[in-house]
């Protein structure tokens, strides 16, 4: 069983805080202290047995919610994917509707971003005047 503070600073970690932030927001004593005192304290707090089995089981309630988010996205995609090339080819006689299209494409785009097939967000493009970035590509 962790204390009040013990489970504050696990929450914080799996919050995505830093281990000095997350052990400041717990609530423990800093006042007065250095940068390199609070390190150290928290990564011993890190250390401590109780606190990293909470860290690491909280760690995999957090994977197995986002794997089924995930999974559940991938396949919410692919069936609106293929409801809209049914809707293309057959109910619509081959005529493609824009809506229509724009779901077919939002999709396999959606799904590329989840398979990892866009390496980011924002691209760089090198012009003659220097670098600009592009949301989007």
């Amino acid at each position: 069983m962790l204390t009040t503070k013990q489970e504050k600073y696990v929450q914080g970690l799996v919050a995505g805080l830093s281990q000095r932030k997350a052990y400041i927001e717990a609530g423990y004593s800093t006042q007065g202290k250095s940068d390199d005192y609070i390190d150290q304290q928290a990564s011993k707090l890190f250390a401590n047995t109780k606190v990293l089995t909470r860290y690491n089981e909280l760690i995999e309630e957090h994977k197995t919610k986002a794997l089924w988010t995930r999974e559940q996205a991938i396949s919410d995609l692919i069936w609106l994917k293929e409801q809209s090339k049914q809707s293309i080819e057959r109910d619509d006689e081959g005529y493609v509707r824009q809506g229509t299209s724009t779901a077919f494409v939002n999709t396999i785009q959606e799904l590329n971003k989840l398979e990892g097939l866009y390496p980011s967000e924002k691209q760089e493009i090198e012009l003659s005047g220097g670098v600009q970035f592009v949301d989007d590509i």
